[in-house]
């Protein structure tokens, strides 16, 4: 009885360390393609270090466009966890046109350079 214990917690042990081992961080400079549930955004983060990232959100339709604004926002403030977001805008900003004349074009990714700076 008392070797079946052993042998049980053994197995659970085990298990548990390769439970443990399962998930890798993403190396420094390295993408890391992500979802987020609550505003139905895909993303690319990039972590350079602690407090430097490069986010990547993509584009899908232009109504959403302010869902993905907000994202940004919520998620920079996520990330440097009580200091100033320092947010660089390097493409993907969409015109806003109430009535356009013409169809809009593709608009690439929105791609944001995102600092965590000292208050």
């Amino acid at each position: 009885m008392k070797i079946q214990w052993i042998k049980l917690l053994a197995l659970g042990a085990v298990t548990g360390l390769f439970t443990a081992c399962q998930h890798t961080p993403t190396p420094l400079g390295k993408p890391d393609k992500k979802y987020d549930f609550d505003h139905k955004v895909h993303y690319e983060q990039t972590k350079f270090s602690g407090d430097h990232y490069l986010l990547k959100i993509r584009s899908d339709d232009y109504a959403h466009f302010t869902r993905q604004s907000v994202f940004l926002l919520r998620h920079s403030e996520k990330l440097c966890q009580g200091m100033n977001a320092q947010l660089t805008l390097q493409k993907g900003v969409q015109d806003f046109e109430r009535l356009p004349t013409y169809p809009r074009a593709y608009q690439p990714d929105l791609q944001v350079e995102v600092k965590c700076v000292s208050q």
